[in-house]
């Protein structure tokens, strides 16, 4: 057999084998290592960007946390160094007029200079993760500012900052990464509700006997208001209502069921006998309910001014002669004649002027009256600064929001002991009323009387049958209402208890008027690797 024309290709074969072989092992070494830095690139991105969110969380800890003090109409900081008609809102005194008003730690535009070092010295840093070291820092842009007249006449100043975080990984190998955040505080309405009560507990609050929870608008109002549904209330806790209780509106609570309360399992609505919670004439229970994603807060009225805790004493034989209301506008430590006088009846007068006038406790007796008149057109509120009011009597208030001569009475109550503790109850009157003054056809218009209390003591309301319209702000507070005086306006205090057959009747212009600042918050979030 001739076996010299045989071609063999075992070798070709084992050739082209082993090169593939060697394809596919060296196809298998680059993947290995491609996820190997694969990983080492997402870890190193994620330092980066744990970081560059550690800059935008101290940034905006330092803006919206207290480190940081926001303009106002005083201080070092000055509302007039900004233009807020624009946004980003620029700079008009202390830094380049127009430029943005910016913080960061290079080329910052912003006219107090020790804002700037807080802020560079609050919102960067160097942090060692895995032997890498990391260094954070964030720019801060203010996008839009406005400012307004909060609750008992106090200025607040609410802003939307752009925080823009930067990590960056310094080393053999490097990565940085941008986060941007944007802070943001709300301005919401302070009295939104008939009533609202901040306590979490059963009976947080809690209406008995013939009671009616409705509204009216005192807008423009010159006779007896007509009431509609509207009469809206909420409580982070459970509302108890027994008796012949109408809610003519619904009920906001981040609490859920209908039914039995302890304290284990604290339930939205506890209504007993003919009481009920209906939002319109035809709606049910379930469909007057609103469940509250979380429990709602209020900031804390603080005050400027802290009256004096000794008491004095007012009865109608003090002052019905020119000499006694001389002597007791004195002892009150103001001025007859010129924010303390008398009228006819007798009638003790306090404010009028504007300024605020601050009084130490009043203690009422007999059948006196007291007065407080509203300041000016050009006085935004006549703030009247009181430690307590108690004892019996009637309280004439003459005010009238958007009038030509006068303005809204805020009485800002400290209710405190001479040892700094808060007293049991500060304001605690069997009175015959707290009126206003039908005069100037306002009676009904909430807006013009305020009554604002930070302390936990008790407002303790018996006006028998005279109606009141008043906004009454005492977050931390008990208000309790007793005999058959009506209120015209709104309650917002940690529980408020009704006594009698009192009906509440919500000021629904006061929705519009009074706001404080919301809780912060970041509504959009982004971020980004640059390198």
């Amino acid at each position: 057999m001739n076996t010299n024309n045989e071609r063999g290709i075992a070798m070709v074969l084992a050739l082209f084998l082993m090169a593939a072989l060697s394809i596919l092992a060296g196809s298998l070494m680059f993947l290995s290592q491609t996820e190997t830095y694969a990983s080492m690139n997402y870890r190193m991105m994620s330092q980066t960007r744990y970081a560059a969110e550690s800059a935008v969380q101290k940034a905006a800890n330092y803006l919206v946390g207290g480190g940081y003090v926001k303009p106002n109409l005083t201080g070092a900081d000055l509302l007039t160094y900004y233009n807020q008609t624009v946004s980003p809102v620029t700079c008009l005194v202390g830094c380049t007029v127009g430029s943005p008003i910016t913080l960061a730690p290079a080329g910052s535009s912003y006219p107090v200079p020790a804002v700037i070092t807080a802020f560079n010295n609050a919102a960067a840093g160097t942090m060692t993760v895995g032997g890498a070291t990391i260094n954070y820092s964030a720019t801060a842009r203010l996008i839009t500012m406005q400012d307004f007249d909060s609750y008992a006449g106090s200025h607040e100043t609410i802003q939307t900052w752009e925080i823009t975080g930067i990590g960056s990984m310094v080393g053999a190998r490097t990565a940085t990464v941008q986060v941007v955040a944007l802070v943001e505080t709300p301005k919401v309405p302070a009295n939104s509700y008939a009533a609202f009560a901040t306590a979490d507990t059963c009976g947080a609050m809690y209406f008995q006997g013939n009671v009616t929870v409705d509204s009216y608008d005192s807008t423009g109002l010159t006779g007896a208001p007509t009431m509609t549904y509207g009469g809206n209330v909420g409580t982070n806790g459970n509302l108890e209502i027994q008796g012949s209780v109408d809610v003519k509106g619904t009920l906001s609570t981040p609490r859920t069921g209908v039914g039995t309360c302890t304290a284990g399992a604290v339930t939205a609505l506890t209504e007993i006998g003919n009481a009920q919670v209906a939002a319109c004439s035809t709606c049910t229970t379930a469909q007057s309910m609103i469940n509250l994603p979380k429990a709602v807060t209020w900031p804390l009225p603080t005050f400027s001014t802290t009256p004096p805790t000794t008491a004095v004493t007012v009865d109608p034989s003090m002052i019905n002669t020119v000499a006694g209301a001389t002597a007791k506008c004195t002892e009150l430590g103001l001025v007859y004649g010129t924010n303390c006088t008398t009228a006819a009846g007798p009638i003790l007068v306090i404010g009028g002027a504007g300024a605020d006038v601050t009084v130490p406790s009043i203690v009422m007796t007999g059948s006196v009256q007291i007065q407080f008149n509203g300041g000016p057109i050009t006085a935004p509120v006549q703030n009247v600064n009181v430690n307590s009011i108690t004892g019996s009597g009637t309280i004439l208030i003459n005010a009238n929001v958007g009038s030509t001569t006068d303005q809204a009475v805020v009485l800002k109550i400290a209710g405190k002991n001479s040892d700094g503790t808060d007293m049991t109850r500060p304001i605690d009157l069997e009175a015959t009323g707290w009126k206003q003054n039908a005069a100037n056809g306002h009676q009904y218009d909430a807006s013009a009387f305020q009554i604002v209390y930070g302390g936990t003591g008790t407002l303790y309301m018996d006006g028998g049958n005279a109606q009141t319209a008043a906004m009454i702000y005492a977050p931390n507070a008990t208000f309790y209402m007793q005999g058959t005086q009506d209120l015209y306006g709104s309650v917002l205090a940690k529980t408020i208890q009704n006594g009698g057959n009192a009906s509440l009747h919500y000021d629904r212009r006061l929705a519009s008027e009074f706001y404080v600042p919301g809780q912060t918050m970041a509504p959009t979030f982004t971020w980004k690797r640059s390198s």
